[in-house]
């Protein structure tokens, strides 16, 4: 990946000091991923989404460095940048959210929100697996799954290097939470 620098000199949307940024991440994932980039590590960085059709904060996404492509800052002219100030858009980093790597990043994310997202993009880029962590290790991560129906599954296991993406506290986490049974 190239380096995450230089935000300030390039006319990025900067607010409370988080750069508007896109990322290109093809061919993991052939859509562009756009948030505020809230911190960034040499293995993993930490976005709160900006969704592409209501250009509104949609949680936070934490990626692999090493799947991305490209980026590019978004411009004070932009669009987006345009409606993330019309939208008066104000990013907030999650206080307890981890990412030294990806096994701190699911642990800590899993603590703070009822509701995690795992991605696996090199293997099937078209499925997502959302559920209640129940732990992790140095090799897996285990969540109770929850269905798009709300309905609590089986628990299951992924590993660790074949997590591409991580993503919390949206919309759709938010939503699946409110609709499911308690489950302790």
């Amino acid at each position: 990946m190239m380096q995450l620098t230089g935000f300030a000199n390039d006319g990025a949307l900067i607010v409370g000091g988080f750069p508007l940024v896109e990322f290109g991440r093809a061919p993991v994932d052939p859509k562009v991923l756009r948030g505020f980039t809230l911190g960034w590590n040499a293995e993993l960085t930490l976005i709160q989404v900006m969704d592409d059709v209501h250009y509104r904060l949609n949680g936070y996404a934490i990626f692999r460095n090493s799947d991305v492509k490209r980026w590019r800052s978004v411009v004070t002219d932009d669009f987006a940048a345009r409606a993330a100030q019309l939208n008066k858009l104000r990013p907030n980093k999650p206080p307890k959210v981890r990412f030294a790597s990806m096994k701190e990043a699911i642990s800590s994310a899993g603590k703070e929100f009822p509701l995690i997202t795992i991605h696996q993009e090199r293997t099937d880029k078209r499925v997502c697996f959302v559920g209640k962590l129940q732990g992790a290790n140095q090799r897996t991560a285990t969540i109770l799954a929850i269905s798009p129906r709300a309905e609590w599954e089986d628990k299951e296991r992924y590993q660790l290097k074949d997590i591409t993406l991580l993503e919390f506290g949206g919309a759709y986490e938010t939503l699946l939470t409110r609709m499911a049974s308690p489950t302790d």
